[in-house]
């Protein structure tokens, strides 16, 4: 389901001496799934429509090399792509983080208990 194969490409079930070993008989939930999956497509689905465009391109180039002649590939203009340096967005989503964190506060004791703490100290010492 996620390779489409061109006409040339598909054999019949005959040709295929591995699906000897498959079991021949399907699930009913496994047949009820494929049914959704056949119904999502609109129309009729024709092979023949579709074509091997990278295998056209090889036999030009390959016609063109045997009869001695050059082949030029058309340019194709890529999309842009949206390259993200992720190290300056790592460091942009810490300096954000850390521009808006608090700085924690340093809590002020009182004159009494700070004048206590450093006597505690002297008698230590």
């Amino acid at each position: 389901m996620y390779t489409l194969h061109h006409a040339a490409e598909i054999r019949t079930i005959d040709q295929i001496e591995e699906l000897g070993a498959v079991p021949r008989t399907v699930k009913p939930q496994e047949l009820k799934l494929a049914k959704q999956v056949v119904d999502m497509f609109d129309g009729e689905l024709d092979l023949k429509d579709y074509k091997d465009e990278f295998k056209e391109e090889l036999r030009k180039i390959i016609d063109a090399r045997v009869a001695g002649e050059e082949y030029v590939a058309e340019e194709v203009e890529e999309p842009p792509t949206n390259v993200v340096d992720l190290m300056a967005a790592l460091r942009k989503s810490l300096d954000a983080a850390s521009a808006s964190k608090k700085k924690p506060a340093k809590a002020e004791l009182p004159a009494r208990k700070a004048a206590s703490r450093t006597e505690l100290k002297r008698k230590r010492a």
